[in-house]
């Protein structure tokens, strides 16, 4: 067997966590679901490659951080609406204090959300470190930034992700790294350590190796923790606990990642499918009868009139949105708040003019059902 992929520091550390899990993810590609701290804290990174990727010695406004910082907002893993908004505004706050600690001495980095790709001992290592800044003296630091409430700081003189990054940027770029540091973002504080020396980074390159090397032996003996079993997506397929699922029937594993979930998703699935293809039916009926209304023996239907905008350019939409000065308005050119704007009386007619210029109203009736 081959390694499924390159490794990285997330992957070494999940394996070494579980290798049963590792499989499950790498090898079996069956996607974890999605996690409102790893959405809040891609989209808070997103927003500071963006303040820091500016081509120019001036830093981007706080407007415009925060603009970016909304436009590229990933929304996927909050439990509500409410636990979205909070975070969305936590990042927010998080933002306006950086932008004040960190305009004023603003300097562009060497580089942002670097991607390196190396080898050790002949095992392919990829990753992508948040920032390196070149220090007058000619030598690097390497920034990464957490989001976490809470830092150990206690690691960050053995942590192996910054070891990891440290003998990237050396083999990559050229270059004696003398700075290590963790950004505590909630905090705003930068907790640093100097360079590694020899054995850790020797130690590194033993873990990659020897990871790299179960892997291609295809040792995945699952590693039962209560700590990690309990939140693990992958428990239903699990070795270990599978006889707690015994009466769950299995969906092809691929398809969902949560088997005992997938057999109600396809069920839910059909059912839409079937109801879909009737009420097109009946929308097609009602329409070339030119009624509005009809009753059946236990349900009534209502076809409402109704229309609206479909663009094929949505960048070219957002444009003149935002040119329009109602980028707050509509935070993506997402065909219902797109069509909301092409409906609202008081939206400017010559942004009207121009947003139809790129699209085709069509018409779009809503039918409705409801019992007797």
């Amino acid at each position: 067997m081959k390694l499924p992929r390159p490794l990285s520091h997330s992957s070494i550390t999940l394996y070494g966590e579980c290798p049963q899990k590792y499989k499950f993810r790498y090898v079996d590609e069956i996607p974890e679901k999605p996690r409102h701290f790893f959405s809040y804290g891609q989209s808070v990174h997103s927003a500071l490659e963006f303040f820091y990727g500016a081509k120019s010695p001036v830093p981007p406004t706080l407007e415009q951080l925060l603009a970016s910082y909304k436009e590229t907002w990933v929304a996927k893993g909050y439990r509500s609406q409410d636990e979205e908004a909070e975070y969305f505004d936590q990042g927010k706050a998080l933002l306006k204090l950086f932008h004040g600690k960190h305009a004023k001495d603003f300097k562009p980095p060497l580089h942002v959300e670097y991607e390196f790709a190396l080898e050790v001992e002949g095992v392919p290592v990829r990753g992508f470190i948040d920032r390196v800044d070149k220090l007058p003296d000619g030598r690097l630091a390497v920034v990464d930034y957490k989001t976490g409430k809470k830092l150990a700081t206690s690691r960050i003189d053995i942590d192996p992700q910054l070891t990891m990054y440290q003998l990237a940027c050396e083999s990559q770029l050229g270059a004696e790294v003398a700075e290590l540091i963790f950004y505590h973002l909630p905090s705003l504080k930068e907790h640093r350590a100097l360079r590694r020396a020899l054995p850790l980074v020797d130690e590194l390159r033993r873990r990659v190796v020897d990871t790299a090397e179960a892997i291609t032996k295809e040792k995945f003996d699952p590693k039962p923790m209560d700590t990690v079993c309990k939140w693990c997506d992958y428990k239903p397929l699990c070795p270990i606990f599978k006889n707690q699922y015994a009466d769950v029937p299995m969906a092809p594993a691929k398809a969902s990642g949560e088997p005992e979930l997938a057999v109600l998703v396809d069920r839910y699935g059909a059912a839409l499918a079937e109801a879909e293809k009737a009420g097109a039916e009946l929308g097609k009926a009602l329409k070339k009868k030119g009624y509005v209304r009809a009753f059946g023996v236990k349900y009534e239907a209502t076809l409402n009139p109704a229309v609206r905008w479909e663009f094929l350019d949505k960048k070219k939409v957002l444009e003149h949105i935002k040119k329009a000065g109602l980028y707050e308005k509509v935070l993506a050119p997402s065909t219902p708040l797109v069509n909301k704007l092409m409906e609202d009386p008081a939206t400017d007619p010559a942004l009207k003019a121009d947003l139809a210029g790129l699209g085709e109203r069509v018409d779009a009736p809503e039918l409705k059902i409801k019992p007797l």
